[in-house]
């Protein structure tokens, strides 16, 4: 086993929430509520409780910066409109 750079586990995270980002409303819609675990881009398992998906993920050899966990929910989003200016 060989560990990631710093930038390589940037690079894993920025690529994992990009494509939970992308699978969310597939996601959301068959499986709410449920633990999603990415490599990259690559989806790697579900489990009902997160700690069971952490295990699983280390069962396969991986390490805990080798992968991200998401909780499939709506995700709330900000915007902001900038100020507002009352005649």
């Amino acid at each position: 086993y060989t560990p990631m750079t710093a930038e390589q586990r940037h690079n894993v995270s920025q690529q994992a929430l990009q494509a939970f980002l992308g699978d969310l409303p597939q996601l959301y819609h068959e499986r709410p509520g449920q633990w999603v675990a990415y490599r990259g881009r690559q989806l790697l398992g579900f489990a009902e409780v997160k700690h069971e998906l952490y295990q699983e993920c280390f069962r396969q050899g991986l390490q805990s910066e080798d992968f991200v966990v998401f909780c499939i929910e709506a995700q709330e989003t900000e915007m902001w409109l900038g100020p507002m200016f009352a005649d």
